[in-house]
């Protein structure tokens, strides 16, 4: 990142230099101003690529703690009772309104969760008297599951420690993308079925919901079940290229199942300290002899609750010093620098903001200016 930061401000102060060097209008100054200002745009542009680059969001799960109905200022306010103001010297006056609001306060109908994550339910009328039916529905205990934003340097260079070639463009047609669509306020589907079916789906995902619940927060984990029917274990390699390993605290079981949803293959996808860990949890799976909702929901639990340990993402940040900006980040920060650079130089050349004073030294070079800025050329 510091070579971008580099070049972007070298590019952009050669215009400064060069109308520093051949125009008489530019002085030291004002060639100060423009690099500066080239500074500016440089630092500013590494450090928005750079949170660009790394930024990343993971699911935090708990469970309801609490629910409840609060007052809050008044969202619906309108211009109201006008005055005369800015008055100048003759009486001449605009007009001013004061800011009046529909009611006296609204209401917010609140759900918080265990891990500090809360939920506003919309209202179902404007100021939000009347309970809306989604808040009643909501029942202590139940899992949710919420994003949270955090800085991932293996997405910053996943080059470098995910190469697989060919491996995504051969599977590209069945890699699905990672489940991370959080609907109806906190409920996230784990269950990832590619050419594979199960009976009831929903009760698939309502048990990996109340596995993240449990060991979510307690294990820093978040569980995903991806079961491919049919697919050599080469498939795997690509999914983990196009998951970028997966977020930081994934725990993601990835089982490959022939016609009769019998284990052919299993792997672990997870940034964990504790390698046995993937290789408990492989086996256990292996050993069913078909893979049942009980048992993978048992292996599941079991493992996870006592192997899992979470690698700190701190751990990748040397990979942040490996950082490559896309050829867009490269294009259009060079465009607005030079646009920048040149529009100051022509400003500076064709006007004097510094007033810089003559004396007997720059008489020549004062006299040219104005004379230029005066349109007669020199």
């Amino acid at each position: 990142m510091w070579s971008f930061f580099l070049i972007v401000l070298a590019v952009s102060s050669v215009i400064a230099a060069g109308a520093f060097v051949f125009l008489k209008g530019i002085n030291w100054k004002e060639f100060g101003c423009i690099f500066l200002v080239n500074l500016v745009i440089a630092g500013s542009s590494a450090g928005i690529v750079s949170c660009s680059s790394k930024h990343d969001t993971e699911i935090w799960n708990g469970r309801v703690t609490n629910k409840y109905s609060h007052h809050v200022s008044c969202e619906h306010d309108y211009p109201c009772n006008p005055y005369p103001c800015n008055c100048d010297s003759k009486g001449r006056c605009s007009t001013c309104w004061h800011t009046c609001y529909d009611h006296a306060y609204d209401v917010n109908w609140t759900v918080n969760d265990s891990v500090g994550q809360s939920w506003n339910i919309s209202r179902i009328d404007r100021q939000g008297l009347s309970e809306p039916p989604r808040y009643t529905a909501v029942v202590i205990g139940e899992p949710t599951s919420g994003e949270n934003s955090y800085d991932n340097y293996i997405k910053a260079s996943p080059g470098s420690l995910f190469r697989h070639q060919g491996l995504m463009e051969k599977y590209a047609t069945t890699l699905p993308n990672e489940p991370m669509n959080i609907y109806d306020y906190y409920r996230l589907d784990r269950l990832v079925l590619v050419g594979a079916s199960v009976d009831d789906p929903r009760a698939w995902n309502w048990d990996l919901m109340n596995i993240n619940a449990d060991l979510g927060h307690k294990k820093q984990a978040n569980i995903k079940l991806v079961i491919v029917k049919n697919q050599p274990q080469d498939w795997y390699y690509a999914l983990e290229e196009k998951w970028i390993g997966g977020k930081k605290n994934d725990v993601t079981l990835v089982v490959g199942v022939d016609n009769d949803m019998k284990p052919q293959w299993a792997t672990v996808m997870a940034w964990t300290t504790n390698e046995l860990f993937k290789v408990k949890l492989r086996d256990d799976v292996m050993n069913d002899s078909t893979l049942t909702r009980d048992a993978v929901m048992a292996d599941l639990r079991t493992n996870v609750d006592q192997y899992f340990q979470r690698k700190p993402m701190a751990d990748f940040q040397y990979l942040e010093a490996e950082m490559t900006p896309s050829t867009t980040a490269w294009v259009i920060t060079l465009i607005i620098a030079l646009l920048v650079s040149i529009g100051l130089t022509v400003f500076f050349e064709l006007n004097d903001p510094f007033e810089e004073g003559d004396t007997d030294d720059d008489f020549v070079t004062n006299f040219k200016r104005s004379r230029r800025r005066r349109g007669y050329g020199y």
